[in-house]
């Protein structure tokens, strides 16, 4: 990190906590940008992004004054409040769920997220678009600091390069794929069956694209604006419906994907149980990807449904498991990632330091030449060019090799530390340079030009 700012992330998710608190978290009302707003307000912390998904909340800030050290760095303290005020639960019910990384262990937490290796399916795609929204989110707020705004930037790339350069992406993993696997070992396949998806939003559209490949004969959408369901259903040759169908769609589809981010059930188990009445013993698939749930847990005890959520697919797993190598890839691919993130900080954290320097001999020779031209007013313009030309070779020639030097220390890692002591040393310089002679001195090389002249 640089020496004047460090990254930080607090985040509670899938991993860390169980998902009937996930499901509450997620129940807040209250936008993200309350809570990057917040989070800015906190003394230390000069930029934000939040990355908010049904099963994951994460803040990523940038704080002033840390280090690439140990330790709870500035700015910590007070955000796992800011957890409980904005989703309305108790900071003592969170706090044993969250976790914290700084440094560069934030920048690989952040790298690792976007790759997908922290998902409930491993490798799948729309946690790119999710840290994608969080950035954007932060920019329309003006919330994104230099360090921040190039990290989220630099995890979205290096989240495509796992996927390509590793195969976590082989098989187009989601959590739509997933939860048809489990209807896939009961039943056997899905071809030729009808499936229902409730919402029309982006992730929808990811579950209406895995439901397609899968094989089902058609997929309806049904949404609060039977509108935007239209224009969904018909990329797979389906129809959009008003949510007031649903009764009547429990008895007809094969398979109900809850898809939405609506905060109450949108699927009751009455419903449900009426439907089955109606079905003359077909089986009913329902599968909730959505948290809160847009179908009641209940009607997961019916007989007749076979009933998969987030619960189930994160404890159970999935049989299409990405191999251990290919995870291991992807780890080592984050790692050198991380390492070149930090060496191009530490670059950057240099570039100052260079400017000054180059400034400084710059005005020095300036000041010279000025000097030369009043002492030497009848030279030919072709010698003053001809000087002017040479004592910038002398500046451009003095400064390579003390410019190469910096870049090299600024690249090691106690590049910071080697900066810090080179600013020292030319601020000092600098400050000798800037002492006034006294009157009764003169530059020894006067007689020299007199003599030119």
């Amino acid at each position: 990190m640089s020496p004047s700012s460090t990254m930080l992330v607090l985040g509670i998710s899938h991993a860390s906590a169980p998902l009937d608190l996930l499901e509450r978290l997620a129940g807040t009302d209250r936008p993200a940008e309350d809570l990057v707003s917040d989070v800015t307000s906190v003394d230390g912390i000069d930029a934000a992004v939040v990355v908010s998904t049904c099963n994951r909340l994460e803040i990523y800030a940038e704080t002033r004054g840390g280090s690439d050290g140990a330790g709870d760095p500035e700015g910590l303290t007070g955000l796992g409040e800011l957890f409980a005020q904005h989703t309305g639960v108790d900071h003592e019910e969170i706090a044993p769920h969250l976790y914290s990384h700084h440094a560069d262990g934030a920048v690989r937490h952040l790298f690792a997220v976007a790759s997908g290796l922290e998902s409930v399916v491993v490798g799948e795609d729309q946690i790119l678009g999710q840290v994608k929204l969080g950035l954007e989110r932060s920019q329309r707020l003006d919330r994104t600091g230099r360090v921040l705004a190039k990290a989220v930037q630099t995890a979205l790339r290096v989240g495509k390069r796992a996927r390509n350069e590793t195969g976590l992406n082989e098989a187009g993993r989601s959590l739509a794929t997933a939860g048809l696997g489990f209807f896939e070992r009961r039943v056997g396949s899905l071809h030729g069956k009808t499936a229902l998806v409730i919402g029309a939003g982006a992730f929808a559209g990811v579950v209406v694209a895995a439901l397609r490949r899968s094989g089902l004969d058609r997929v309806h959408v049904a949404n609060r604006t039977p509108e935007k369901a239209q224009r969904l259903a018909e990329t797979t040759g389906g129809v959009g419906y008003d949510l007031t169908d649903l009764p009547r769609l429990l008895t007809e589809v094969d398979v109900v994907v809850g898809a939405t981010a609506a905060t109450g059930h949108l699927v009751t188990a009455r419903q449900v149980e009426e439907a089955l009445a109606a079905r003359d013993g077909r089986e009913l698939f329902l599968l909730d990807l959505s948290l809160p749930h847009n179908i009641a847990p209940g009607a997961a005890e019916l007989p007749g449904v076979t009933f998969v959520d987030l619960r189930r697919i994160a404890e159970e797993g999935q049989e299409d498991e990405i191999s251990a190598a290919s995870v291991q890839a992807a780890h080592e691919l984050i790692d050198a990632e991380v390492e070149q993130f930090r060496t191009g900080l530490r670059l950057a954290g240099a570039k100052p330091v260079l400017t000054a320097l180059r400034t400084a001999a710059t005005e020095a020779a300036e000041a010279e030449l000025d000097r030369l031209a009043r002492r030497l007013e009848g030279v030919d313009n072709a010698v003053r060019r001809e000087i002017d030309r040479s004592v910038r070779r002398i500046v451009d020639k003095a400064l390579h090799q003390p410019t190469v030097l910096v870049r090299e220390l600024a690249a090691d890692p106690d590049g910071a530390r080697h900066i810090a002591a080179f600013t020292r040393l030319f601020a000092a310089a600098e400050a000798e340079g800037d002492t006034p002679q006294k009157p009764h001195e003169h530059d020894p090389n006067e007689k020299k030009i007199e003599a030119i002249a």
